[in-house]
Formats: structure tokens, sequence, C-alpha cells
């Protein structure tokens, strides 16, 4: 291939012409024509079909993926351009084996306890429970005694994308880490009295090798958020897109660019980039919803772009 780019490189410049085989891939756009790229924006959405599939006892052992890559014209499964949640549903005593071409996969577990197995590391999971796990080597989840429901999201649609593979896993920076619910509880707790806005307060979940990021990963980012019982998290933006697990909160609701997005206990619903969006509770228990955001890339990049709307 060397020689055959060589000789056309003499060849074109004994002609004069100048073109060869990497001339020819060139392309020019003016600058307004770039930034007219046709790209099919986030959709704001909700999934429910996805949870009540995850619920049916008839769906067996089985990933189910949030998946809206079409209506974003992406030619790859993906729940935003970056990010791709799932839901895993694994029978009792069964095993799910899950290997997504990733660098970071968060987990929250809905219902059931169980265990997961990767290279060396072993973690028992129960209702409540958040871990983390690197990418690029394969995740073995156990169920105990009766059926469990796992909520994933991975930054699997990022490599797909850029035709990349995860380091390997001593490499990476990210480490399996476990937060068990208790401790997420008591974290919550401590932030009574501490709400920012109005009434609504979060816990940024990191880990050791990130603690200075305040992140999980390089990429992606993780919080569990509360809002007290008829309270309202004011209108705000960031550049970032939010792909959250709503955990409770059945009266609440989102207003997202001025259209009202009514929650649903343990659906996913993604707030695209940019959006102005508000958080409302008219529950007398108040809400709690867990984000991932790809705001780690927008973390080291400066450009979170947070602000009040």
């Amino acid at each position: 291939m060397v020689e055959v780019a060589e000789r056309q490189v003499r060849a074109a410049a004994k002609s004069g012409s100048g073109e060869t085989t990497y001339s020819q891939r060139a392309r020019y756009f003016d600058a307004g024509a770039f930034f007219k790229a046709d790209l099919s924006p986030i959709p704001a959405a909700g999934f429910v079909a996805e949870r009540d599939k995850a619920f049916d006892p008839g769906t067996g052992t089985k990933l189910i993926l949030v998946d809206q890559g079409k209506a974003m014209n992406i030619d790859f499964p993906a729940t935003t351009p970056l990010v791709l949640a799932a839901y895993a549903r694994i029978q009792a005593g069964d095993v799910l084996t899950y290997n997504p071409c990733a660098s970071t996969i968060f987990g929250f577990v809905i219902k059931g306890h169980g265990e997961l197995i990767q290279d060396k590391d072993r973690i028992c999971w129960s209702a409540g429970d958040i871990f983390c796990l690197p990418g690029g080597v394969p995740i073995s989840f156990l169920s105990g005694e009766e059926d469990s429901i796992l909520w994933l999201v991975s930054n699997e649609p990022q490599f797909t994308f850029e035709r990349c593979v995860p380091p390997e896993i001593g490499s990476s920076l990210v480490k399996a880490t476990h937060f068990p619910a208790d401790e997420i509880a008591g974290e919550l707790g401590k932030l009574a009295g501490r709400e920012y806005g109005e009434g609504g307060s979060a816990v940024i979940l990191s880990s050791e090798n990130l603690e200075r990021r305040r992140g999980l990963s390089p990429t992606l980012t993780l919080s569990m958020n509360q809002l007290r019982a008829g309270a309202t998290q004011p209108p705000h933006r960031h550049n970032s897109v939010a792909v959250s697990l709503i955990v409770n909160g059945p009266k609440c609701f989102s207003m997202v660019d001025g259209v009202k997005m009514d929650w649903s206990p343990w659906s996913t619903v993604v707030t695209p980039p940019g959006s102005v969006h508000s958080h409302h509770s008219e529950d007398e228990n108040g809400a709690h919803w867990l984000i991932v955001q790809d705001g780690g890339l927008y973390n080291h990049c400066r450009t979170m772009g947070f602000s009040p709307a």
C-alpha cells in the first residue's frame, strides 16, 4: 500500500495534477455550510414500554435497550449520541452476561439481589445499590432467589461512533466501585437544610481515582437527586444531556422547553442538552431520580454551561 501511494505521489508530481489517493479524500465546506450540518436533535422523551417489559415476568432473562438512535439518525443503538441506557431483567438463579464496548458502566438495582463478577472483582448487590464498572471485560450478573431488575448505563455509543476500544481493565481510570443503598440514603439525609434552588439537592457520586474531578468517569457523571414535597427546582440549562431514572415521585413532572413531561416510577427520561427545564414535586413523599450526564467531557473542556434560565 505504501509503495502504491508513493507511485501515485511521484506520478502526480510528474503530471502536475497533484491528485493522490489522499487528496481525493479531501472535502471542503464554507463556514455557513458547516454550521448548517443536518443533525437530528436529541428528542426529549420518556421511556415506559421498556420499563414495562423489564417488569413483565414473561420477559425472562434479557437486556432491554432504551434506544432512540433512529430518531437521531444514528445507525447504532443510542439513548443519546454518547449514552446508552438499558434495563436488565434476570430471572431467579439465572445469569446475564453484559459486555458493552464502553469505558464506563453504571448500574442501579431496581429490584432483587445478587452478585456481579468482572475479572477479579466481585460485588454483592441489593435493591437501591449503585455500582460503577470499567468496560472491556465481560460482566456476569447473577440473580439471587428472586427475579432481579437492573438499570444499566454506558458510554457505548461514544466508542461505537469513534470505532475505538476500551482501555485495558488495569489501566482504566474507572475502577469497580460500590455505593450501598443505606450509604446513599445517609448522604442524602446530610443535605437536609442545604437545598439548592427551592427544595432540591443532589449527591454527586465519585470515586477514589477521580475524586479531584468529582466524577466516576472521564466521560459520564452520576448523581442522586431529591426534591422535597411541594418543591420546585427552578428552570435551568446545561450543555450536557441528562438521562434519568425516576426512582420515585409519581405525582411529579418536568417542564422541558415549555412542554410538560409527567414522571412514572422506574421510567427513563431524556432531557436534551441546552433545553430549559425545571422539576416539580406534587407528591407528599417528595421525589428521587438518578441522573447520568455526559458531563465529564464538558467539565474537562470547561464548557458545562450550567445557568439559571
